[in-house]
């Protein structure tokens, strides 16, 4: 990406991503790498750049969860306690069974 200046890191949901390079396709071609992250964005996006940042707000609510976690977890999706422990699994901290509750019931409210 030669002449773009960057701006910032941060994380952004698979709908934000897609939606993101898909501005990008009409503005010119993609890079191969950039190709490949729309096609994976187009198969794995559950949740458009505003329900995922939603889903994300509603999430960093929560005591314990950071905005990588919250990203990951809008973008997963979990559907039970177990896929919340590994999501979790390389965090320096643990969520109680009460605290994965609320974040599948957080989870279910916006799930399709």
């Amino acid at each position: 990406m030669i002449g773009r200046e960057l701006k910032g890191i941060r994380n952004a949901t698979l709908g934000e991503t897609k939606e993101i390079l898909e501005k990008r396709v009409s503005e010119g071609d993609l890079g191969f790498e950039q190709q490949m992250t729309l096609d994976y964005a187009k198969k794995f996006a559950k949740l458009t750049k505003e329900e995922g940042a939603k889903l994300v707000a509603e999430l960093m609510k929560l005591e314990k969860l950071n905005e990588d976690a919250a990203v990951k977890i809008a973008d997963i999706l979990p559907t039970d306690e177990a896929q919340v422990r590994i999501i979790l699994a390389k965090e320096r901290y643990s969520l109680s069974h009460d605290e994965i509750g609320e974040v599948l019931k957080i989870v279910g409210k916006h799930a399709k």
